[in-house]
């Protein structure tokens, strides 16, 4: 699922609006983009002034990107990490379909990945039941374009998985230490631009994208990123970048993943703004920064989901003076406290 100007903008209008609304309703309903942000992420503030403390971080931390079924009561995601979800019996029955299916080996009848899409199931139980291999196998398997949306629903089924602590790390290690971070950046090298596109505006560059952006973030000994380097990921953000050029996400998440990237290895932006990716940022950023009231999921625009202040952190970290490296950091802190409010029992380590 923060930047200079939404700090400047966006915080202070929702610090002003709360200020002057005594009784919340009127708050609420003027500051309609930032409450269906908490929404996604299942926040439920006390208070107008409460939910204006935390929407500033909660704008910049990645609520879901997998895009999947969302919980019919309440019409929130839920966290796949979270302590207290439970393996429901639909996550147990997927689980005996996917296995069916794949020994049948037949994808165009089956839909084999996206039985097997089980990004939303606790990450324990998917690794327990090897659907985390079952996944990179559809992927390794089916390269053809045809099977294009089978390859689409196997990155779905591991995305949300790449955002808690226990599946990066088995996600990240399939096939041996970092295989997984390794074959990620490899696919976004030879992926065709738009591939797998779907109704809802997805399409596989950016589902990589997502998956990676989760890996590096729980990158706690830092093994990571550097085999995303060795793998080639500066001509993968340059070729992700230049492929798309007018699409939203996948322009937002290389974004990200720079951002998550630069957190524990800040030397690694001189060699993106060497190979020209500060350039493609610009320009990205001036694509973003246009309006587009398209509906992305829950009544969110897509300009809403996917902005341009996403890529500022990687901006200032290219630009590389002092003063720019100190406001990434700034924007960095903020970035952090909004990840460990958003999941309070995960240990975000830098």
């Amino acid at each position: 699922m923060l930047a200079l100007m939404l700090l400047h903008d966006v915080a202070g209008t929702t610090a002003e609006i709360a200020a002057r609304c005594a009784d919340g309703t009127a708050c609420l309903q003027a500051d309609d983009v930032g409450w269906n942000f908490l929404l996604q992420t299942g926040f439920r503030a006390s208070s107008v002034r409460e939910k204006a403390d935390v929407i500033r971080a909660f704008h910049s931390v990645r609520i879901t990107d997998a895009l999947h079924s969302v919980n019919e009561n309440d019409g929130v995601w839920p966290q796949p990490d979270d302590p207290n979800l439970l393996v429901t019996d639909d996550d147990v029955d997927k689980m005996k379909k996917c296995k069916e299916y794949i020994k049948m080996g037949d994808p165009e009848k089956y839909n084999t990945s996206k039985v097997c899409c089980s990004a939303l199931a606790p990450p324990e139980f998917n690794i327990e039941h090897g659907l985390h291999d079952i996944l990179f196998q559809i992927l390794k398997t089916y390269q053809d374009e045809q099977f294009q949306w089978v390859r689409q629903w196997a990155w779905r089924g591991l995305s949300d998985n790449c955002f808690t602590e226990v599946g990066s790390e088995s996600i990240a290690n399939i096939g041996g230490p970092n295989k997984g971070v390794q074959y990620m950046v490899e696919q976004l090298l030879v992926n065709p631009p738009y591939a797998g596109m779907c109704e809802d505006q997805v399409d596989i560059q950016y589902e990589i994208l997502a998956d990676l952006h989760g890996l590096l973030l729980f990158d706690y000994n830092n093994t990571r990123a550097p085999a995303a380097m060795e793998a080639g990921l500066v001509p993968a953000i340059v070729r992700s970048l230049t492929i798309e050029p007018d699409y939203r996400p996948t322009l937002t998440f290389s974004c990200k993943l720079m951002m998550h990237l630069f957190l524990r290895n800040p030397e690694y932006a001189l060699s993106f703004k060497n190979a020209g990716v500060l350039e493609l940022v610009d320009r990205s950023m001036d694509v973003l920064k246009q309006p587009d009231d398209r509906e992305f999921h829950f009544g969110v625009k897509m300009s809403e989901y996917f902005q341009q202040e996403f890529c500022l952190i990687p901006q200032l970290m290219m630009k590389g003076d002092a003063v720019s490296r100190i406001e990434a950091a700034a924007l960095l802190k903020i970035y952090l406290d909004g990840v460990k409010a958003w999941k309070p029992w995960a240990t975000i380590k830098v």
